[in-house]
Order: structure tokens, then C-alpha cells, then sequence
């Protein structure tokens, strides 16, 4: 008789478990992230989001607590913790905060929030002078919501993709498809090219460096038949 030999099974991707485990930084961010639902009748805490150089930046101002104020930043795919001061002055809320300095490219941040425009601005030094340049930044205050139904692409959240949707479509276009999906639950991108897409959209927010427990049964079924 003839020997039947199984073929080995496909390789489904899973979005939720491919690469690394979850970092520690993304947990700082969601403990972080808990502090400001708890906070968030203060009108300074909360996400004020806007381009700081080439790249969209995400300040959370998460926990003020007698004068002294907690909070976080995402920008270009990077998680950095803040911590300083902060002063109300006539209705303003001024702050004067640092990264922690274990990053060569750590600073100092120093920035006013006006409640009634909902506007922050200011400016960012580094520590070592010359590493890079100083910034100034102008930004307004976002909530962020997830959204199935925005983007160019947002049949690859809300519905089941068949072949018949991908197969006509290039390279590139099903790579942007794929980071949209992402970038919906406010994926920051590391890689340039892609932050540079994004960053330039409204909607988009930069919410953290890991969100693959985000990410839904349709969009992770989408994914493994994108990069199929």
C-alpha cells in the first residue's frame, strides 16, 4: 500500500503573538493610562497631541498631586516617562518636567497648558547639548476613541476581508492596509516611513508602543490574510 504523507499544516500569523512579550514600558503606559481615568476632572490631565519636529507626539499628563505632576510621552515609536513640577497661574498650568536622562537623547521639558483654548505649548532641551536640536511645540488636547469606521481602508476593521478585496491590490497598499489596522488603536510606528503616513492624519493618535491585545477577532483574522 501506498505511504500517505501529511502536508504540514499552514502557519496562521497571529497578530496578538507574534514578536516579543509585551515591555515593560507598555505596562508603565496602561498603569499610567489608569492614573488619568482615575484624574480625569483635571482639566490638564489627559492626552494634548501635535507635531514636535518631524514627528507627532503624544504628551500624557497623567496624575498632579500638590504641586508636583506625573505623566508620559510617545513619539517615533518611543515611551519616555515624566516627572516635575507643575504651578497654576492665573487659570494656566505651568510645567517644568523631565525625561529620566537613562536615554542619550533625554530632556527637559517646559510647557503651559491653557484649559480654556485647550491648547499646550513650550519647549524641549535636551540634557547633552549639541546631541540634537531644542524643540518647540504647539499642542491641542485629544480624546482618544477607537474608531473601526475611519481611514482609507476601514473594511479591514469593521468586516471580514475575502481574497477577492486584497488580491488586485499592491504591495504597498496592503502594507499601509495593515498598519491603519494598527494605527487605529494608536500604534506608534519606530519605522519612518510609516510615522510619516500617519502622523499627518487628524485621527491619528500616538497611544503606545504595543497594542496587540487591542487589536480585535476581525482585524487579527484581516492581518493573517493580508500577509498571506
Amino acid at each position: 500500500p501506498k505511504i500517505q504523507i501529511e502536508s504540514a499544516p499552514i502557519v496562521k500569523v497571529n497578530a496578538r503573538t507574534i514578536g516579543p512579550p509585551k515591555s515593560a514600558e507598555q505596562l508603565l503606559i496602561e498603569e499610567a493610562v489608569m492614573k488619568m481615568k482615575i484624574n480625569e476632572s483635571e482639566p490638564s490631565i489627559g492626552y494634548w497631541v501635535g507635531m514636535f519636529g518631524k514627528n507627532k507626539i503624544n504628551i500624557a499628563i497623567a496624575e498632579i498631586d500638590q504641586g508636583k505632576a506625573l505623566g508620559y510621552t510617545v513619539c517615533a515609536g518611543n515611551y519616555r516617562p515624566i516627572t516635575g513640577l507643575v504651578n497654576i497661574v492665573q487659570g494656566e498650568y505651568q510645567f517644568d518636567m523631565n525625561e529620566p536622562g537613562t536615554d542619550q537623547y533625554g530632556g527637559h521639558f517646559v510647557f503651559t497648558i491653557n484649559p480654556d483654548s485647550n491648547s499646550l505649548s513650550g519647549n524641549w532641551d535636551p540634557f547633552k547639548k549639541g546631541i540634537v536640536a531644542g524643540k518647540k511645540y504647539k499642542l491641542v488636547k485629544m480624546v482618544y476613541s477607537y474608531n473601526a469606521e475611519i481611514g482609507k481602508y476601514p473594511q479591514a476593521s469593521n468586516r471580514l476581508l475575502t481574497k477577492d478585496d486584497v488580491e488586485n491590490l499592491l504591495p504597498a497598499e496592503l502594507e499601509f492596509m495593515r498598519n491603519e489596522i494598527y494605527a487605529r488603536h494608536g500604534y506608534s510606528f519606530k519605522d519612518r516611513e510609516d510615522r510619516m503616513q500617519f502622523d499627518s492624519i487628524d485621527w491619528y493618535i500616538p497611544m503606545g508602543i504595543d497594542i496587540r491585545d487591542k487589536l480585535t477577532d476581525i482585524e487579527v483574522q484581516n492581518i493573517d490574510l493580508i500577509y498571506y
